[in-house]
């Protein structure tokens, strides 16, 4: 494989990571953050493998676990780490927050905080992109719980039924909030529910890149040969709570021990290790890179202003005048 390739996709599950602990210590310690915060530790492999076979052209919609998509789409990270302080720098203005952390310049539609809400938006900008008679696709990223919503199933009936540019991308962590999917589901795999709309549907281990990444390329490549839809389901696991402060009680005891063991990041180490791809030398090198990196954004977060009591009103009415929107 090409260094080059290599070097990115660790670069972008390294910040996700690096950027989620970061977050989850500011959290512990009641500092610099501000609000719930939800941890997406766990989902490096599968946001990195699926965001890497999109083009800039793409659309992208998320949860209001949002930052791992965000970061492998390429967010400026010290905009990100300000908007999760609640700073004016912050690349919402300081008033989305960690929940709702969203870049429409780098064409990511919202983060959504209501379970399922992606979907059909998602199949929106896909029928936008089908009507326009471009090869551009919508990416929608879900988790389990979203999958017995009334959204769920209208989008995905939508998308069968207009051939609609669509990559659903589950990640299945196991947790709907408390509830094990398997209190939640009817089958253990989430594709069941996909094939009863007659597209391709394939379950992989969210935990290995190399495996997301290549299912991911033949998803992305159906779909814009116009194909129609395509169902990803990444079998992944959510390390921390609901929320930051989560005792998560309702989980097994050595489950957590158990998914460590699968480790996204430390198994492509692993990988790139044993195979001979880089050595240990170029990978410290780009820990400490992204070390810096994430360090430096939250630096700029905590020097940066507090929004000013106007800016609450920003953004809440359109501006006009006699004749139209100005």
């Amino acid at each position: 494989m090409k260094k080059e390739f290599l070097e990115d996709a660790y670069l972008r599950m390294k910040r996700i990571r690096e950027f989620d602990m970061a977050v989850h210590e500011y959290s512990a310690k009641k500092e610099l953050v501000m609000g719930i915060m939800h941890s997406h530790i766990g989902a490096e492999a599968y946001a990195a493998g699926v965001l890497m076979n999109l083009r800039p052209e793409d659309y992208v919609s998320t949860t209001y676990r949002c930052h791992a998509h965000a970061i492998a789409r390429g967010i400026h990270l010290g905009k990100m780490a300000a908007e999760f302080c609640g700073r004016k720098s912050g690349v919402c203005g300081g008033m989305a927050g960690n929940m709702h952390c969203t870049d429409q310049d780098i064409n990511i539609i919202a983060a959504f905080g209501i379970i399922g809400a992606g979907l059909p938006a998602a199949c929106g900008a896909a029928f936008a992109e089908k009507y326009k008679k471009t090869d551009n696709i919508s990416c929608v990223f879900f988790g389990d719980g979203s999958v017995p919503q009334g959204a769920f199933h209208e989008s995905m009936n939508a998308a069968a039924i207009w051939k609609l540019p669509v990559l659903f991308v589950n990640d299945n962590n196991r947790y709907a909030m408390s509830t094990c999917s398997s209190n939640n589901l009817v089958d253990e795999h989430t594709t069941t529910y996909a094939q009863a709309y007659k597209m391709p549907a394939v379950s992989v281990d969210g935990m290995n890149f190399f495996e997301v990444y290549e299912a991911a390329k033949k998803a992305v490549g159906h779909i814009r040969a116009g194909n129609g839809p395509y169902y990803m389901e990444c079998m992944a696991y959510r390390y921390h709570g609901q929320f930051e402060g989560d005792e998560q009680r309702y989980k097994i005891p050595g489950e957590q021990e158990y998914y460590w063991t699968k480790d996204p990041v430390a198994h492509f180490e692993r990988t790139v290790l044993e195979l001979g791809w880089m050595t240990e030398a170029e990978l410290e090198k780009l820990r400490a890179k992204v070390g810096l990196e994430v360090s430096d954004a939250f630096k700029y977060a905590g020097e940066s202003p507090f929004p000013d009591i106007e800016d609450m009103f920003a953004n809440v009415y359109a501006d006009v005048y006699e004749g139209g929107l100005m």
